[in-house]
């Protein structure tokens, strides 16, 4: 009896919802055949889960023809529920097939002596290439063709430190150029006889040996060493260079090697002229950058215009000064103007003042006093140098300073409407204090510093 109700009520949904049947079954393959517990010759869809079906359509509060409104609970749970009757498809994965090798003659044990033969030769050649390389260097070495042959961020720093060691690399690229070169430098192999060109391209041979074959003479012309040096031309081996950067022409090898001929299996560091140019490149705009920010965060400066802010960006060099190093003095003009870029300097003001000595006289000793600090994005000099003006104190670096300076000369050599601009925005160092202010401030230090020592002495 329960079969015989649900089938004329799963017609009458058919009839009332068009929607939930005719999106599948215009796609669907339509098939007959018998279902147990079904009329003999039901047609039924692939793709349609009949049994969630007959869940859908028992739901109670759909409308039917003794309820002729469906419940708002009722439609919900339908609407919930609907997208069950559609069975999902199953994604199989592609088999890989299995790999069938025929073989004429195989011989698996002699195989495996060829191969075993064959690792030991790579060894004892590799090991015989490595004889070449100072024993305090073969371990860095290994390092570095592992790292190279699959170079990744982290490992940047450790190439970097290993490219160090050597005084060809050194001489050829500055320390910022090393460190982003590290990050793109690559490493090539040859065989035994191969003919490595250097046109454009920096190589350092970081394993095996090989012969100079072409050179360039002082007149930039190509030179075949065999012609020159006959068979006693000196072999390269781990270390050397060869190859050139034609952007920077005053920066080649000491020989001047173009090419070379391999006289073993060789690995090379490789650095191409595109590579060497994009850095050179990011490093000058950020630099650039870097300048530009110092100046603009220095208090006189955050007004200015961006063309004159470029005229002194141009004009600034990075330089490092030591701790308790002196700047300027006082009663000096100052020889640069310096921008903070890291660490701060102490303000000293020179005073006279009677000091006891012992058996009771009284002498006249200088004094220096610390008046005030200069921090980081602060700048000092312009005005003594463009008015032509003694400082007024002196400065000396408290911690390791790395300033942005320009030089008297450059900062004078200015347009004059930079000049002006440059007298209506900067101020002097202490130049609106009086010598009773100094006075007054000495005379505080030496009661603290009395104190002090009365509290020790006490304690």
């Amino acid at each position: 009896m329960e079969t015989a109700a649900q089938t004329p009520l799963l017609h009458t949904r058919q009839r009332q919802r068009p929607n939930i049947m005719s999106a599948p079954a215009a796609s669907a393959v339509t098939r007959s055949w018998s279902r147990p517990g079904q009329t003999q010759g039901f047609q039924f869809f692939a793709g349609i889960d009949y049994q969630n079906l007959d869940k859908l359509c028992t739901i109670c509060g759909l409308q039917s023809r003794e309820n002729h409104y469906t419940t708002p609970e009722a439609h919900r749970t339908f609407m919930q529920l609907y997208r069950s009757i559609f069975l999902q498809p199953k994604h199989r994965l592609p088999k890989i097939p299995d790999l069938t090798v025929s073989r004429l003659h195989q011989n698996t044990e002699t195989d495996e002596l060829v191969n075993k033969d064959q690792d030991y030769l790579n060894k004892l050649l590799d090991k015989k290439n490595m004889e070449d390389i100072p024993k305090h260097m073969q371990k860095k070495i290994k390092i570095l063709i592992r790292i190279l042959k699959k170079l990744t961020r982290a490992e940047r720093l450790n190439t970097y430190k290993i490219l160090k060691i050597f005084t060809a690399i050194n001489t050829q690229f500055t320390d910022e150029e090393l460190k982003q070169l590290s990050a793109q430098i690559l490493m090539e192999s040859y065989a035994k006889g191969d003919t490595v060109y250097g046109n454009q391209t920096f190589y350092m041979i970081i394993k095996g040996s090989a012969k100079p074959y072409t050179k360039l003479n002082d007149k930039l012309q190509l030179v075949y060493f065999d012609s020159v040096y006959g068979t006693t031309q000196k072999m390269l081996t781990c270390g050397d260079t060869f190859g050139e950067l034609i952007p920077v022409p005053s920066q080649k090898t000491k020989e001047n090697v173009l090419s070379v001929v391999t006289e073993d299996k060789c690995e090379f560091v490789k650095i191409s002229t595109g590579q060497y140019e994009h850095v050179k490149r990011d490093l000058m705009q950020r630099d650039l950058l870097v300048k530009e920010e110092l100046i603009q965060a220095c208090p006189f400066y955050q007004q200015w215009p961006k063309l004159s802010l470029h005229k002194l960006v141009e004009l600034i060099k990075w330089k490092q000064f030591p701790e308790n190093y002196v700047l300027v003095k006082e009663g000096e003009i100052s020889s640069f103007a310096g921008f903070i870029k890291s660490g701060f300097c102490y303000i000293f003001k020179d005073i006279e003042a009677l000091v006891k000595v012992p058996l009771g006289n009284v002498q006249s000793e200088v004094k220096h006093i610390i008046m005030g600090k200069l921090q980081e994005k602060e700048s000092f000099g312009e005005i003594s140098i463009i008015l032509n003006k003694p400082f007024t104190c002196t400065i000396i670096t408290a911690t390791k300073v790395e300033l942005g300076v320009i030089s008297a000369s450059d900062l004078r050599g200015l347009d004059p409407v930079n000049q002006i601009l440059l007298q209506q925005t900067a101020a002097p160092i202490l130049g609106s204090l009086t010598q009773e202010e100094v006075n007054n401030r000495y005379i505080a230090l030496e009661k603290e510093k009395e104190w002090q020592q009365f509290k020790v002495n006490t304690l």
